[in-house]
């Protein structure tokens, strides 16, 4: 996870996230990353309430809510997953947003981050019980990848249960994607996510993805995007005559 620190301009947290999430489970200062990955270990248990109330407060600043949301979400909390689903309603107008930045084009990557802690929160389901409203918050997060960037981080939703579970929402914001990548210039790298999913479908649904990825292609979606459309779906190799990297 990027934290927000490392977003435009200093951030410094609360006293109660940083000490929720800046201090390790012996005290010492730590960075939120290794705070969250620790607490996969059984810590989670001590601190979630506290940042549950942390993710409620709407007087606690956006960029601590933000990474409460991406703990309890990593941790497989409902509290998280419902968060996450809830932002995805309206992203645009997320109070977080803006609270992370990638480091190479400057862009918000906060929901790429938390696809990141959806996807990856897979090992907790059981123990906490919570597989279907990971699968809600999936899926809440696929419909809209036409309208935020993800990146690469597109990926950790594009596990084989998430496709299957997301199939419909993945199959529409490819559509609605491809017809945004014909109209307009993007400041980040939409094609990229649309082939990733569309790559991803492939395993369900072949003659989907092909004539998916065709459409795709047509609209000229960058060189990253043919790339992972080539690697992936043999037909488009043979038609294109793809370039081997």
């Amino acid at each position: 996870m990027t934290p927000p620190s490392d977003s435009k301009g200093p951030w410094e947290p609360s006293a109660t996230v940083a000490a929720l999430l800046c201090r390790n489970f012996d005290g010492q200062l730590a960075d939120p990353d290794d705070v969250i990955s620790e607490g996969l270990d059984g810590g989670y248990q001590e601190r979630s309430e506290d940042l549950r109330k942390v993710l409620r407060d709407s007087g606690e600043d956006p960029a601590g809510r933000f990474l409460a949301c991406v703990a309890l979400t990593r941790w497989a909390d409902e509290a998280g997953y419902e968060a996450v689903a809830q932002a995805a309603r309206s992203p645009e107008s997320v109070p977080w947003r803006g609270a992370s930045h990638d480091r190479f084009h400057g862009q918000d990557d906060t929901f790429g981050l938390l696809a990141d802690a959806v996807g990856n929160s897979d090992d907790m389901i059981e123990e906490r019980g919570t597989r279907t409203e990971r699968t809600r918050a999936a899926r809440a997060l696929l419909a809209i990848a036409d309208r935020v960037q993800f990146g690469r981080r597109i990926g950790a939703l594009l596990r084989p249960d998430l496709v299957v579970a997301g199939l419909t929402e993945i199959q529409s914001t490819v559509d609605r994607g491809i017809a945004r990548l014909a109209a307009e210039q993007l400041p980040y790298d939409l094609g990229l996510q649309l082939a990733l999913m569309t790559a991803a479908v492939h395993r369900a649904d072949a003659a989907w993805a092909l004539e998916a990825a065709s459409r795709l292609i047509a609209v000229k979606p960058g060189e990253r995007a043919l790339r992972e459309l080539c690697e992936a779906i043999p037909e488009i190799q043979e038609t294109y005559r793809c370039r081997q990297t």
